[in-house]
């Protein structure tokens, strides 16, 4: 059986080292919008209609369900970092391991939570993936 190589060895993670050692300001607003976020948490994101009235479901469900659905479903070499509700969309954020091809494992996450997520709720949710990191393996 042939062992597999370190990715850490690899030289092209010399590039990430140097990305991962810059400082990244916090973007403009993103701490409000966090607050704003767990401020509401109880907030419907979610109304479906049916025969004899409205389903309400909160976003704490809908991130709930998405976290599971993305835990079961996610490509390899996918990890799913954090899963929020944000005006009124499915926000994803995700690492993928050194060497997997980001924007196809985001993609065929999105498809799948877009799936899922639409048939066990009962109505289009609309999701992005957001590749924010890279891990060794």
């Amino acid at each position: 059986m042939a062992e597999t190589p370190d990715p850490e060895r690899d030289p092209r993670w010399d590039a990430v080292r140097r990305a991962a050692a810059r400082r990244v300001p916090t973007p403009p607003g993103l701490v409000e919008r966090v607050l704003r976020a767990v401020a509401r948490n109880r907030r419907t994101a979610v109304e479906v209609p049916l025969e004899t009235g409205r389903l309400s479901v909160t976003e704490a469900v809908v991130v709930r369900l998405a976290e599971t659905i993305a835990a079961d479903r996610a490509p390899d070499g996918v990890r799913v970092s954090a899963v929020a509700v944000e005006d009124d969309v499915v926000q994803v954020l995700v690492s993928v391991r050194f060497g997997v091809v980001a924007e196809a494992a985001a993609e065929a996450l999105r498809r799948e939570l877009t799936a899922e997520l639409s048939r066990q709720v009962g109505t289009a949710t609309t999701v992005n993936v957001h590749v924010v990191d890279v891990h060794p393996g």
